[in-house]
């Protein structure tokens, strides 16, 4: 089988199984169909998709099949050799089991209730996230329905790899790295947005600049942002994910927790021939003196015999300036290690394999203040600004230093209790 979501088990084998079944099985076909509209049914409903989902369901299985022609049209938009005649067959025969199975729900009463599927609306519409693939793949499905020729419907389907590309990638825009299964996409990801982030403009904008500078292909640097707690640190690299141009040029981002430094050689093995721009997020990165994951960490950066992709930028977050823990022993001349000065230089390193450094301080009283209101506008909150301020300080003292975690923390306390009113 050349599209790998046709193995067995999948839906789209148990599809083929009950339009290829004889007459005398129909037990077991009338089975098939349910286990398959089912199927279908909880994808729509997750997806809050529309339409005619027997197209869909044929357009989001091609769109998703993680195979040699999608990886082709990538990088080519007229991928040529024997890659395309294996395809073409095997597209034309899916056409033709969806186009079976639609005759066989016209045909039988015990099946009535499945014709909705032609034209379905789902229980709740959700608004996703920007994600021009979404889109793309009900137009996919439009030219599938469409189409009288196997050449019509192989000429969509490599527009929609050539677009958007194909597999896990073409679909979803952040993912985790897990070591028992590999890269997993987050099916809703952290909607954070820079107009949500009042501050930092200056350090906003250096980000942005080396993240278009990133997608444009040309050499961006690794990024380090560091400073105090509750600054926005991490919320401003996910907001890079909520950017629809930076998406449509390509932009993924992958998490990777530090217990899992040493598999990132992996991914870089899976996403470096890929035609996407990837970003590697190790959020709150900090390392004891005794632990020695960051020696991994410098030559994954620069410095190791295997080249990082050039489709690859590593971007952290850190409390700390310089990342390692540094004790005021490792400074001492009578310490017991011989090159004491070598050692904390190369503790200090790590830090500076980042070619770009953005510090994140905490925020003035004014600014904290400016946050509060901001988000007491946004939740609707109706309270006299002299008594939300002196609530709001008062909210500080014991949380330590205005920050944009504070003051978001503060209003949504205090909207529990504007609700108790």
């Amino acid at each position: 089988m050349f599209f790998k979501n046709l193995s067995a088990g999948s839906t789209l084998s148990k599809l083929r199984r009950a339009v290829t079944l004889s007459p005398p099985a129909r037990n077991e076909i009338m089975s098939l169909m349910r286990e398959v509209a089912s199927d279908i049914v909880d994808e729509a409903e997750s997806m809050s998709l529309s339409g005619d989902l027997w197209e869909t369901f044929l357009a989001l299985r091609l769109a998703q099949d993680d195979n040699a022609l999608g990886r082709a049209a990538e990088l080519s938009s007229v991928p040529a050799g024997s890659v395309v005649g294996l395809a073409l067959s095997e597209l034309w025969s899916l056409h033709k089991i969806v186009g079976a199975a639609r005759t066989i729900v016209d045909n039988s009463a015990e099946l009535d209730g499945l014709r909705l599927l032609k034209n379905y609306e789902p229980a709740l519409k959700r608004a996703f996230p920007p994600n021009p693939a979404l889109g793309s793949v009900s137009k996919l499905a439009e030219a599938f329905a469409e189409s009288l020729t196997p050449g019509e419907m192989m000429s969509a389907l490599l527009g929609f790899y050539t677009s958007c590309g194909s597999g896990m990638f073409s679909l979803h825009k952040a993912f985790l790295w897990l070591p028992e299964t590999g890269l997993m996409p987050v099916k809703d990801p952290d909607p954070q947005s820079f107009a949500a982030l009042l501050g930092y403009d200056d350090q906003k904008a250096e980000l942005l600049a080396n993240t278009k500078l990133f997608l444009s292909g040309q050499a961006a640097n690794n990024v380090l942002l560091y400073g105090d707690s509750g600054t926005g640190k991490s919320s401003s690299v996910k907001a890079l994910m909520n950017e629809p141009d930076f998406i449509a040029s390509g932009l993924r981002m992958i998490e990777v927790g530090k217990e899992q430094i040493s598999e990132i050689p992996e991914i870089m093995r899976i996403i470096g021939c890929r035609n996407y721009r990837f970003i590697l997020f190790l959020d709150d990165l900090s390392f004891e003196d005794y632990e020695v994951g960051y020696k991994h960490l410098k030559a994954l950066i620069e410095g190791g015999v295997e080249r990082k992709p050039e489709n690859v930028v590593i971007y952290a977050t850190s409390n700390r300036r310089n990342i390692v823990r540094e004790v005021w022993k490792d400074r001492k001349a009578s310490s017991d290690d011989v090159h004491g000065w070598d050692t904390m230089q190369e503790r200090l390193s790590l830090s500076d394999r980042f070619g770009i450094t953005i510090w994140y301080g905490s925020l003035d009283k004014e600014r904290y203040l400016e946050i509060v209101r901001f988000f007491a506008d946004e939740y609707g909150i109706s309270i006299a600004q002299e008594e939300l301020e002196r609530l709001a300080m008062r909210w500080e003292i014991g949380r330590g230093g205005f920050s944009g975690r504070t003051a978001r923390q503060f209003v949504q306390h205090l909207l529990i209790g504007v609700k108790r009113l």
